[in-house]
């Protein structure tokens, strides 16, 4: 046995590049399941979306390579979706499609602005949320137009001022029937009892402050059922109306409670629950079954009786779906990829094996350690290589604020772990999955965070085979935020990659497509308001004493923390002659790390192992 272990080979960027990624797993009142995921194609250069259909033990793929969202009517006879299949790149738009489980899928319906969400409403009737900006579009396509907020929106070809439009499709005639049209963007829609339920903003400056509003599609009478709560999701299970969402407790950061709405708003998870509820997956054994975030874990746990209990307790769970009977449901953990299973009420029952060839990989097991900071408990991760020499290491900072690092298959950890460098991990202030009050960072960032983070890597330093001299650290979105504010505070480190993150909060209030709002929120009122703090938060005004030569990662499609970020911060060290690299990819969101274009991964991954490679002198 230990020689099969020693001959594993070491994980490569082409296996990162090969696994498969699943987006959602529905389950039909008939015990069908129907499996969204998507895998990268080299030649085509192209990430492809299938959907896997399991049913009476027989299996269906839909392999157009645009196919997703699946959604099961309520008597589990068809799936709608929605596609792009058989239509060239020129054209614009997206199609919903209905599929009998047999035959060709049929397309019902195209929208030229793409589709925000689909639902049933009843076996024969889906509900559809249409983008549409047909008052203020420009033909020739030489500008756009607004007079609202946001300007854009990241992930999304939505830019200048869109309407929202809720429209009622007959599946078997294609007839539409236009329900209503919002100013605002839609968050959640449900179907309950022949009425239709769905929250928009109240006013587009506050977007966690919304409105749910219910509507009779057939005479268009509609009410308003609540104001001022910030709604994530809402469902209909034994005709009672449930809802995710917060009155901003702590602002954008409070958990997700659940809601039973009916002629009251109950909290069901007041007091009784404080984390982080992030999913409804139906009803299970009479109880309500949900992903809830618990100390890096992503468990599955139900709600009956008044209380809660936990039933998928272990690693991460991406995604699911549950008929009463049966719970589907994605699932990671730290040395092996996400696939899908099936959990009865006794056992669990692996249904895919996607990722297989990660058997034959040598994969890191992580080693959970605590530490102790003025009173609070700091969960973090170390994952050392094979080998009695020094370690270099590597300091990986998580996004969010409000992400957490726990027990997920981490792919580019185990890359440079596979390259012979320690990594070392943590859940600082403001990380998800503790107590609500933990994520609570409003106005302190790069304070406790930072203060938290670094007595980490001391606690790693001093009790693990570390070479000090030959330390990297890195992060993403906030994690990029975090790198900048590092390389400022201190200059224990070789190397730094700060990717797609904030280096001056008054220039992200202003170009964010969130900036407007969480910005607010986060550091504290607006520029005009509070310029002191913000000119405190932002790193690229701090870069006199910095030592650490810097690589800048950035997309040029990124609305959420936009370009002008790392230029800010590249300007600035090139200004004041520090060692800063700047590469900006031509195309790709906020996210392009995990979602661009396979090419475009590969290379950012090979040049990222490069630079810190060549400054860790690391030959791995």
């Amino acid at each position: 046995m230990n020689n099969l272990v020693l001959n594993k080979r070491s994980f490569t960027i082409d296996d990162i590049l090969s696994l498969t990624t699943i987006n959602e797993v529905k389950i039909s009142s008939k015990g069908d399941i129907a499996i969204s995921f998507t895998k990268s194609d080299f030649d085509k250069n192209k990430n492809l979306s299938f959907i896997h259909i399991i049913k009476d033990n027989k299996e269906i793929y839909l392999t157009s390579g645009s196919d997703f969202s699946p959604r099961w009517s309520p008597d589990g006879n068809k799936i709608a979706f929605l596609s792009r299949r058989n239509e060239s790149e020129n054209t614009k738009g997206q199609g919903i499609y209905l599929y009998n489980l047999e035959g060709e899928p049929r397309k019902i319906a195209w929208f030229k602005n793409g589709v925000l969400q689909i639902d049933w409403f009843d076996n024969n009737n889906l509900i559809a949320i249409i983008p549409n900006n047909d008052k203020f579009y420009d033909e020739d396509g030489d500008y756009y137009y607004s007079d609202k907020l946001p300007f854009w929106r990241d992930d999304s070809s939505l830019m200048g001022n869109y309407l929202y439009t809720i429209y009622l499709i007959n599946v078997d005639s294609g007839y539409i029937n236009e329900v209503k049209t919002e100013q605002n963007y839609i968050y959640a829609i449900t179907p309950c009892n022949g009425i239709i339920y769905y929250s928009t903003p109240i006013d587009f400056r506050d977007p966690n402050k919304q409105k749910l509003v219910k509507i009779n599609p057939e005479n268009k009478e509609e009410n308003i059922v609540l104001e001022a709560f910030s709604i994530d999701y809402l469902t209909c299970i034994n005709n009672n109306l449930y809802a995710l969402m917060h009155n901003n407790e702590i602002g954008i950061s409070s958990h997700l409670k659940l809601y039973r709405i009916n002629n009251n708003v109950d909290c069901l998870s007041c007091n009784k629950l404080d984390r982080n509820i992030v999913s409804i997956l139906g009803q299970f054994l009479d109880s309500i079954a949900l992903i809830v975030y618990d100390i890096g874990y992503s468990k599955i746990m139900i709600y009956k009786d008044d209380k809660f209990e936990e039933i998928i307790k272990s690693g991460y769970v991406i995604t699911g779906s549950s008929n009463n009977k049966k719970l589907v449901y994605a699932y990671a953990e730290p040395t092996k990829g996400p696939e899908v299973y099936l959990y009865d009420g006794k056992n669990s029952y692996q249904l895919t094996h996607y990722n297989d060839y990660l058997k034959d990989i040598k994969l890191y097991e992580p080693k959970h350690e605590i530490i102790n900071v003025n009173g609070k408990k700091i969960d973090g991760w170390v994952i050392m290589p094979e080998g009695s020499d020094k370690k270099p290491l590597i300091l990986f900072i998580h996004g969010g604020p409000k992400g957490f690092y726990g027990y997920n298959f981490y792919p580019e950890m185990q890359l440079f772990a596979s390259n012979n460098y320690a990594i070392a991990y943590a859940n600082p202030t403001g990380s998800d999955s503790y107590e609500e009050k933990f994520a609570d960072i409003r106005g302190k960032y790069g304070e406790e965070d930072f203060n938290e983070l670094m007595q980490f890597l001391n606690y790693v330093i001093n009790n693990y085979n570390i070479d000090n001299e030959r330390m990297a650290v890195t992060g993403i979105s906030y994690g990029g935020y975090m790198t900048n504010v590092f390389i400022t505070k201190t200059n224990l480190f070789k190397a730094a990659v700060s990717e797609n993150g904030i280096a001056d909060w008054i220039a992200d209030y202003y170009a964010s497509d969130i900036g407007y709002w969480f910005d607010i929120d986060q550091i504290g009122k607006t520029p005009f308001d509070n310029l002191e703090e913000y000119l405190k938060k932002s790193p690229v005004y701090s870069i006199k004493n910095v030592t650490t030569p810097l690589l800048l990662i950035h997309s040029n499609q990124d609305y959420r923390c936009f370009v002008d970020q790392s230029l800010a911060m590249h300007v600035s060290l090139l200004m004041n002659n520090k060692e800063s690299r700047l590469i900006l990819f031509t195309k790709g969101s906020h996210g392009h790390s995990t979602k661009a274009e396979p090419r475009h991964r590969k290379k950012r991954y090979q040049m990222k192992l490069d630079f810190i490679n060549e400054k860790l002198k690391n030959k791995s």
